[in-house]
Formats: C-alpha cells, sequence, structure tokens
C-alpha cells in the first residue's frame, strides 16, 4: 500500500519542469498592480500542467503575501482555477476576450455550426483560432470522427510562421501590417519542413493568398498537418482562421486541394456572419 501512494506522488513530481525566474515587465505608467496581475496571467500560461503559489513566488520574485492575493483575485474573477496538487491553471475565460463577437455572440458560438459542417464534410477535427502578437490562439475545436484522431485543445498557442492557421491569418494582412507584424519575428525551424527565412515566408504568403488557403505538412510537429482558410469581415481582413488537422497520410498535398473547397466554405459561412 505505502509503494503504491508514492508512486504517483514521484510521477507528478517529475512531470514539472523546473520553474526558471522571470522579470516582470514594468509598463511605465505607474500601475504595479496591473503589471504584476499580467505576470501572474503570463507566467501560468507559460506552464501548461499548472504552477503553485510556491513557483509563482519563485519564478516572478514576488512575496508569499502578494502571491496569495493575487491568486485569489484572479481565481476570484473566474482568470484561473486549482487543480489537483494546488496548481493554478488559466481558466478559459480569457479565451472569450480574445473573439470578435456579433450582436452577443461570441466568434466560436458564430463558428461552431460551420465547424460540425466542416467535421462531418471531411471526417477531420475543425478548429478557430485568432492571431494573438506572433502567435496563434486556438479558442476550439470540434473533434472529428475518424478512429485515429488528431486536434488541438482550445487554449493552445502555436507559431504563425509553421502553421496553416497563421498563415491564412498572415496572407491576407495588407503589406504595412504584415511587415510590422514580421519586424524581430523568429523564424525558428520547428522541423526539417519549417520554413525558416522571411523572404522564403512572404512568396509562400503570396501563393497562400492566390489559392484562398494554406496548408502546412509537418511543419510544427512531424505527422501533424494542418489545412486552413482565413475568416474575413466586413473589410476582408483577417480576424481569425478556420482549420483541419490530420495525421500526414491522410492530408497529403492532394488532400490539400481535394478538402480546400469545403474548408474554405466553412470560414466564408462565419465571416458572413461577422460582416
Amino acid at each position: 500500500m505505502t509503494a503504491a501512494r508514492k508512486a504517483p506522488r514521484e510521477r507528478r513530481a517529475s512531470a514539472a519542469p523546473p520553474v526558471e525566474p522571470v522579470a516582470v515587465r514594468d509598463s511605465g505608467y505607474r500601475t504595479p498592480a496591473l503589471d504584476r496581475s499580467l505576470a501572474v496571467l503570463e507566467f501560468i500560461s507559460a506552464h501548461p500542467e499548472g504552477v503553485t503559489r510556491q513557483e509563482i513566488r519563485t519564478g516572478l520574485g514576488f512575496s508569499t503575501n502578494l502571491v496569495f492575493r493575487l491568486t485569489r483575485a484572479l481565481e476570484a474573477h473566474g482568470y484561473v482555477e486549482q487543480h489537483p496538487g494546488r496548481r493554478y491553471v488559466l481558466t478559459r475565460r480569457l479565451l472569450g476576450l480574445a473573439q470578435p463577437r456579433r450582436d452577443e455572440r461570441s466568434l466560436v458560438q458564430l463558428s461552431l455550426e460551420p465547424m460540425r459542417w466542416l467535421r462531418d464534410a471531411t471526417g477531420e477535427s475543425a478548429h478557430v483560432g485568432v492571431r494573438v502578437g506572433g502567435e496563434c490562439l486556438v479558442l476550439d475545436r470540434v473533434i472529428g470522427t475518424q478512429p485515429y484522431k488528431c486536434y488541438v485543445e482550445a487554449g493552445t498557442m502555436g507559431p504563425l510562421h509553421a502553421a496553416a492557421p497563421g498563415k491564412a491569418m498572415l496572407a491576407w494582412l495588407p503589406e504595412r501590417t504584415l511587415d510590422e507584424v514580421l519586424v524581430g519575428y523568429d523564424f525558428r525551424p520547428l522541423t526539417p519542413a519549417t520554413i525558416t527565412s522571411r523572404r522564403a515566408f512572404v512568396a509562400h504568403l503570396a501563393t497562400v493568398r492566390e489559392r484562398g488557403w494554406a496548408l502546412d505538412l509537418g511543419e510544427t510537429v512531424e505527422g501533424h498537418h494542418c489545412l486552413a482558410a482565413p475568416i474575413l469581415d466586413a473589410d476582408d481582413m483577417p480576424v481569425a482562421s478556420l482549420w483541419i488537422t490530420a495525421i500526414a497520410p491522410r492530408l497529403t498535398e492532394s488532400d490539400g486541394r481535394r478538402l480546400a473547397p469545403a474548408v474554405m466554405r466553412a470560414a466564408a459561412l462565419v465571416g458572413e456572419v461577422l460582416r
């Protein structure tokens, strides 16, 4: 009995990576309480497995009392919650703030039926997400009907340059806005298929816009492929992206050309409601 109890505790301890100290950014507007609260949210976001109050204190250099007050306040407002082991994780409340809305309905609510239609039309998991700075934030997903399913959880952040949804949102940006996004952007190689130079990426985006859809063939994770289309507002600005994910054998270049009309239709259905 004793050995059986110790084993799970050892696994939980080894699963959590060591917490690295992080510098708190000062906004320069004399709002220390806000700066510290945002620092806590960003710190928790960087640790999907969750963090304890002690780890927050160590990582941010805050006092025990300050960490207690900030986490309790964020918990009271519904932005964080405690999981087993007293580890804090973000809730989905922040996702609600990141989405466009229309007639009191959020982007996720507007996208559910088109995503379900796309799931049924392709058999693959459908997702909707938005650009947050230099990353793509997954807002929600509808899991596919294939026996072997491939999907990304809501709340996941992903790179713009190595995934179809990011490409779809960037390809429709005005040239000046795209330049601003790509200034200093880190085209880090994630797999051998990742595009790693700005020149090659901009040329690739031109192709994406010309054909109306974006495809990545294992550029973020080998064996994980995505096919995406932009969700455009009334000004034809990309406010979000809608996409499917699949394992490599089910989503090749030729599969992308075959399934692209369905993905574009689903994205257009959402865009029509947003206009």
